[in-house]
């Protein structure tokens, strides 16, 4: 009898190594997919010209304006609510569109482009929608943001931006 339990016992070692193995496994498989997307390389659409990285300091200026401009509630955002307003044309010349560039599908946004020049909004797209969403104070990212205007004292740097993002433009 003695002899029957050490061997139920081993089996339980054994059995409680086995399971203790199959855990750690299960643990490695769900962290290397957090630490492959931690290093993944952001992928740009091909249509996104111009892009704000092209140039010195633009993107971090294109997102602070964002910022202000959410503050001051003078923006949209959304592909849904700016394709409305840019339709109706309700965008002025001074309206600045922000697009992320790392959209997929691309058929979401690939109509921006074209609507945007056909009714002479001024638009950018930037790298990532995470950073633009972050930009907009949510916590969802954002693929387009639509800004009306910003607070006063950011009028200088709002008409700056602007102007290059027209040279851009102008430079393709």
């Amino acid at each position: 009898m003695g002899k029957r339990k050490a061997e139920d016992v081993e089996g339980e070692v054994k059995e409680a190594k086995k399971m203790k193995k199959e855990k750690k496994s299960k643990e490695e498989a769900k962290e290397e997919p957090a630490e492959a997307a931690g290093n993944a390389v952001r992928i740009s659409i091909p249509i996104a010209k111009p892009n704000a990285s092209e140039h010195e300091n633009l993107v971090k200026k294109v997102l602070s304006l964002v910022k202000y401009a959410t503050k001051d509630k003078k923006m949209v955002r959304g592909i849904k609510e700016v394709t409305k307003i840019a339709r109706k044309g309700k965008a002025g010349k001074g309206s600045l569109v922000v697009l992320a560039a790392d959209i997929s599908p691309l058929d979401v946004i690939s109509h921006m482009p074209l609507l945007l020049e056909e009714k002479e909004v001024t638009y950018i797209w930037v790298p990532s929608r995470t950073d633009l969403g972050a930009a907009t104070l949510s916590k969802r990212p954002t693929s387009a943001v639509l800004i009306k205007g910003v607070p006063e004292d950011k009028q200088d740097s709002y008409r700056k931006v602007v102007k290059v993002v027209s040279k851009l433009h102008k430079g393709e």
